[in-house]
């Protein structure tokens, strides 16, 4: 499986009009707008790709509280389009999800990814903002 995930992210190095490789780490990071990172890997199957992303660092306190409080809160509604944790090593919000590489095409990696980062980046200028979820905020 591995050369499936090197093809498709050949294809979509394509599509998204950026050079993509794997690493040493048998890994892939993509930056959209300068905002956000995204990691894709191989899970240790080599079945299923792993997209990651830290969304925003969380210092300790009542803050992050709410902020992972309203996070889990978005976890439990369906159809989601992935989850939210918390990832300690960098005290950030992270967003992530696993899709399996056997039926899956660029094209259709390219469209979940778009919409994968537009969350991301919703959640990012929320709480770069103050708030503890886009949902909170007053329009």
């Amino acid at each position: 499986m591995i050369d499936k995930f090197e093809e498709i992210l050949k294809e979509l190095s394509i599509e998204l009009k950026t050079p993509l490789h794997v690493d040493e780490n048998n890994a892939c990071m993509i930056v959209f707008e300068d905002k956000i990172n995204v990691q894709l890997e191989l899970d240790e199957t080599l079945e299923n790709i792993i997209i990651f992303s830290l969304i925003y660092p969380l210092a300790p306190g009542k803050y992050r509280e709410n902020v992972l409080l309203e996070a889990l809160k978005e976890n439990d509604k369906f159809p989601y389009i992935a989850v939210f944790g918390y990832y300690e090593p960098e005290d950030s919000l992270a967003l992530f999800n696993i899709l399996n590489l056997s039926n899956l095409t660029s094209q259709i990696l390219t469209s979940y990814l778009l919409t994968f980062v537009d969350l991301a980046l919703i959640y990012q200028d929320s709480l770069i903002h103050g708030q503890s979820s886009p949902i909170l905020k007053n329009t």
